[in-house]
C-alpha cells in the first residue's frame, strides 16, 4: 500500500535519526552548536512572553508582552536542550516560540516556574526538519570541506540576525505623518505600526504592543500634538501663508 500522508507536524527524535542515519551524539552536537532545534509538544499551559530584542553589542534583552495559554510546539535554547540530550532530562524554565518570543512557564500563582523535560518527549519540528535538510543539502561533499591545516580558518558573524524591520517601521511612520498628519494619540500611531508589520509578516508574527512602544516613544515625544506649540511634521500647506501685497500691509498699518 503506498504511503498517504507525505508529512507530520513533527517527529520524534528517533525518527530523524533514523532519516539522517546519525546518532544521539550526533543530535546533541548539532543542537549545542545552534544549528538543530529541537522542541517538545505542550497541550496547553501558560506562559509569560517576552519580544527579545539586542543591543547594539549583540546583548538580548526581553521586552515583557503579557501571558497566554499556548498549545503546539515551542522550542528549546541550546542551552537547556544540550542539558536535556545529555543528561537524559533537566528542568527547564524557559522555551522559545515559533515566532521568536521567550516563554516563562507559569505556576499557579502566575509565578515563573519550570517544566520538567525527558529526552525520550524531545521533537523536531517539520518546518525545522526542512530547514536542516535544504542547508545540509546546500554543503559541498564531505571531502571538499576538508579544510588545509595551511588555510586560514573563515570564522562565523557574531551577532544574532535582526527579528523585526524597525527601520523600515520608523521610515513608513514618517510616511504616515507626511500623507496623514500627526495621529492624535500615540495609542492610534501603535495601531498604525502594529497593522503595518501584519501586511509585511503576517498577523501572527508582529512585536508586540510593548515592543513598539519602546521603538517610537522617542519619536513621538518629538512630534505629539501640543498644545500652544505648532507640530514640527506639519503640511508645508499648513505652515506658509501668503504673503499680503505691499500696498495692502501699508495701508492696515
Amino acid at each position: 500500500m503506498s504511503r498517504l500522508i507525505s508529512r507530520k507536524p513533527y517527529y520524534t527524535l528517533a525518527e530523524v535519526c533514523e532519516r539522517w542515519s546519525l546518532s544521539m551524539a550526533d543530535i546533541t552536537a548539532y543542537s549545542l552548536e545552534g544549528e538543530l532545534i529541537v522542541s517538545i509538544a505542550v497541550g496547553g499551559l501558560p506562559f509569560a512572553v517576552s519580544d527579545i530584542d539586542h543591543e547594539e553589542d549583540g546583548r538580548p534583552f526581553h521586552i515583557p508582552c503579557g501571558t497566554r495559554w499556548h498549545v503546539g510546539t515551542i522550542d528549546l535554547h541550546r542551552i537547556e536542550a544540550f542539558a536535556v540530550l545529555e543528561g537524559g532530562e533537566a528542568a527547564v524554565g524557559r522555551f522559545l516560540s515559533a515566532a521568536g518570543q521567550l516563554l516563562e512557564p507559569l505556576g499557579e500563582k502566575d509565578e515563573r516556574a519550570q517544566i520538567y523535560v525527558a529526552r525520550d518527549a524531545l521533537v523536531v519540528r517539520h518546518a525545522e526538519l526542512e530547514r536542516f535538510e535544504a542547508a545540509h543539502a546546500k554543503l559541498p561533499p564531505p571531502e571538499a570541506r576538508v579544510r588545509s591545516p595551511s588555510a586560514p580558518e573563515r570564522r562565523r558573524g557574531r551577532g544574532a540576525p535582526v527579528k523585526y524591520d524597525w527601520e523600515g517601521a520608523l521610515c513608513e511612520v514618517v510616511v504616515m505623518v507626511n500623507d496623514e498628519g500627526v495621529p492624535e494619540t500615540e495609542r492610534e500611531l501603535i495601531d498604525k505600526v502594529r497593522d503595518w508589520f501584519a501586511a509585511q509578516i503576517g498577523p501572527d508574527n508582529v512585536p508586540c504592543d510593548t515592543s513598539i512602544k519602546n521603538r517610537i516613544s522617542r519619536f513621538w515625544n518629538r512630534i505629539k500634538p501640543d498644545i500652544g506649540r505648532p507640530s514640527a511634521l506639519r503640511s508645508i500647506h499648513d505652515v506658509l501663508t501668503e504673503r499680503p501685497p505691499e500696498n495692502k500691509r501699508r495701508a492696515g498699518s
